[in-house]
């Protein structure tokens, strides 16, 4: 199916939080300027977007597996906090060496984030101030995909924390070891990424198909 048949819902800022509506946009929507428009939306479910979405998830699949195996390795053989030092030299690396091999852009991206390379943008921040509303009213967090400036879609996947991450991503003192917060401390000196508990979303796994523009 080509791209010009898929339907774009496009919503401005303050109407964000409703963008599930599905129904075609007025003609005052669509000329709106390109300031006005914060995120839109491929939300009609067709192959293409099914594609999308199954190739998103198996990437990040795959980039959430090598990160996970590769920092699981360094922590049993040298430590946390070589660990901590992995992830500053490695994590980007390992996914920019995947995205490569899949012809995509991938980032590990947040509002309380540890890298400021790993920053939300503004549009990717409403994207995430959503997921927290959803969270909080108690739903489940489903995948969602938009059209960045470029036209390309991007697949969005919110990271979720666990137990096991609150070591490096929780409560100093509590969660998080000393010795663990004052490497992190040394290594990302204006860290956000602290203070989370099991269950809390931390960020979100952003997969843009660079190859792909919707319209054409």
């Amino acid at each position: 199916m080509k791209y010009s048949t898929i339907i774009i819902s496009i919503y401005v800022v303050l109407s964000i939080i409703g963008c599930n509506s599905g129904n075609k946009p007025s003609e005052t929507t669509k000329n709106k300027s390109e300031e006005e428009i914060k995120v839109s939306y491929v939300y009609k479910n067709n192959e293409q977007t099914k594609n999308i979405k199954q190739k998103g998830n198996l990437i990040v699949k795959l980039a959430a597996t090598e990160l996970g195996s590769a920092l699981k390795n360094t922590i049993k053989e040298e430590g946390a906090e070589k660990a901590i030092l992995f992830c500053n030299h490695n994590a980007m690396k390992i996914t920019d060496s995947l995205a490569t091999a899949e012809n995509v852009k991938i980032r590990r991206i947040a509002i309380k984030n540890r890298n400021p390379k790993n920053e939300v943008n503004t549009d990717e921040s409403e994207i995430f101030t959503k997921y927290l509303k959803e969270w909080k009213d108690g739903k489940t967090l489903e995948s969602k995909i938009a059209i960045d400036n470029n036209g390309h879609p991007v697949y969005y996947k919110p990271i979720i924390m666990v137990k096991k991450c609150l070591t490096c991503h929780g409560k100093r003192g509590e969660t998080m070891p000393e010795n663990i917060a004052t490497k992190i401390t040394e290594l990302y000196p204006n860290d956000r990424a602290i203070d989370f508990k099991d269950g809390d979303p931390r960020g979100m796994w952003a997969i843009t198909f660079n190859k792909i523009k919707i319209g054409e």
